[in-house]
């Protein structure tokens, strides 16, 4: 990361889909972790773990051994499910002492696994997609024989049970069954499974032969939930946690940006808060107008659903909180919106509420090294400003302000990586520091056109400016576009292209 020494220029850059809360496992992989909600449940209910030397490898593939463990910690609990022992060998390839002979026996007795026509089951190879749903399906208690989950095409009604269930909710791209299973996509299925809905048979016919009664079981219902303890969603069913995982809680709630968010807690103790990106319908990176939000939203949804949109996690006001006053041609913009803000739009139907949420990025400066003492660095954050409720907000038409703000290791691990004069993107809200990004810089260039507050020119590319620019305006002012041509500066940039800050490494002897 480059210091700080003349033109500050700052500028919003996305947000990463993953929390900003702490996880319930700090793993050194963490960064590569596409789901991190469910592997955060996931390893806090302790049905799966990282390995001894502190990562999660989420990539590795997922053997038929490791999968049937992972059932059986999901139906009996890691602690009953670590004692269990095959008495016999399941399968002539699962000896009774193989590591996850217990496992295989109990799915196997269960109707939940099967092995092959040879009579092995192969526990070291990997598990395709189509295999480990058959398996959660099972667990949910899904009769494989009246699904259809047999024969040649027992692959078709897996995939449509299980995306009908939900079970590839959240997933990123579509579903291939046929590909083996990686560990993060087996955390995924798993964690939509505890917030499926389990089922059970209506015994829709039966016939009774010399005193013996023949029950045919032919269709799955919803199982009610006559405990009525409701932790996983209210709605009268038996969701597969509030079965077996009753330790395990799902609140809803919003996070500090005001994202409709599920706050996870496992035994009184909290797993984190995750945005419930599934109501996501538009993510925006660039000026937002009314018409793009009428359109996006629609118009029924506007009439018949509460709105409420938020900027850095504080409410709007005025017309961007009253949708009322907005047309379907309004091309004005939408809180201060522009290039590289992000603005998420979520639309929760099982709620009838719509969420807008407004997101900046702005510059900040180290003012000290990160102290393991006090786990704290300070940071001066350009362009911000405290409104009258004491909430830190974008700070328009005022350039090179800041204000200091602490932020604790335990909070932000990268947090503990800064030295003074660091220079860094970060986000606020909630009157604290939310999440730190670096900059990417192109070194030691010339600058050979530029026009204040809209854009530079260097090495023949045009750098847009972001709409939270904030800077020193003395530098700008004391050079022209031709003057310029002879300086060589450090120009950051963010992951959108937007020129995001402006270094001077070399210029005129008269200039410090």
């Amino acid at each position: 990361m480059k210091k700080f020494l003349s033109l500050v220029l700052a500028l919003v850059m996305t947000m990463s889909l993953v929390t900003v809360s702490a996880g319930a496992k700090d793993f050194t992989d963490s960064s590569k972790i596409n789901y991190p909600e469910a592997v955060d449940v996931m390893s806090a209910a302790k049905v799966i773990d990282g390995y001894a030397e502190g990562d999660f490898r989420p990539t590795a593939t997922l053997t038929r051994g490791a999968a049937a463990k992972i059932i059986c910690n999901l139906i009996l609990g890691p602690t009953t499910a670590s004692a269990l022992v095959a008495d016999a060998a399941p399968y002539k390839d699962v000896p009774t002492n193989s590591t996850f002979a217990g496992y295989i026996a109990y799915c196997q007795k269960e109707g939940i696994i099967s092995g092959y026509a040879d009579g092995t089951f192969k526990p070291a190879n990997t598990l395709t997609g189509y295999a480990f749903m058959k398996m959660l399906l099972g667990a949910l208690g899904y009769d494989s024989a009246i699904e259809g989950y047999t024969g040649a095409n027992w692959s078709i009604a897996v995939a449509k049970q299980a995306i009908n269930a939900g079970l590839n909710k959240s997933l990123k791209g579509s579903f291939n069954g046929v590909k083996a299973v990686t560990r993060e996509e087996a955390c995924l299925y798993a964690f939509n499974t505890l917030k499926a809905t389990m089922v059970e048979y209506e015994n829709d016919s039966s016939i009774t032969v010399n005193g013996v009664t023949f029950t045919n079981k032919s269709t799955a219902k919803e199982m009610a939930n006559t405990a009525k303890v409701e932790t996983i969603k209210d709605d009268n069913k038996m969701q597969f946690a509030e079965k077996y995982f009753d330790k395990l809680v799902k609140k809803d709630t919003t996070d500090d940006f005001g994202r409709p968010s599920a706050e996870w807690t496992y035994d009184k103790t909290k797993v984190g808060t995750f945005v419930d990106y599934t109501t996501m319908v538009q993510e925006f990176t660039t000026k937002v107008t009314y018409k793009d939000l009428y359109d996006t939203i629609g118009s029924s949804n506007l009439k018949n659903n509460d709105f409420v949109a938020y900027i850095d996690g504080v409410k709007a006001t005025g017309k961007d909180a009253s949708v009322s006053s907005w047309t379907k041609t309004d091309k004005n913009t939408f809180g201060e919106t522009g290039n590289g803000v992000l603005t998420q739009v979520f639309v929760d139907t099982d709620n009838d509420l719509v969420t807008v949420a407004v997101i900046n990025t702005y510059l900040a400066k180290a003012t000290s090294d990160y102290s393991t003492k006090n786990d704290k660095v300070s940071l001066d954050v350009y362009g911000i400003k405290t409104n009258s409720d004491g909430q830190y907000v974008k700070n328009a038409g005022t350039k090179g302000t800041s204000k200091n703000l602490p932020v604790y290791g335990e909070d932000i691990a990268a947090a503990e990586d800064l030295k003074k004069d660091d220079i860094v993107l970060v986000t606020v809200a909630a009157k604290e520091i939310q999440t730190i990004s670096e900059i990417e810089s192109i070194d030691k260039t010339t600058i050979t056109n530029f026009k204040k507050t809209d854009y530079l020119t260097t090495a023949g590319t045009k750098y847009e400016y972001a709409n939270t620019a904030t800077y020193k305006t003395d530098v700008l002012d004391a050079y022209d576009d031709n003057n310029m041509k002879d300086t060589t500066y450090n120009v950051y940039l963010d992951q959108y292209g937007y020129a995001i800050g402006v270094e001077l490494v070399e210029g005129a002897d008269n200039y410090v």
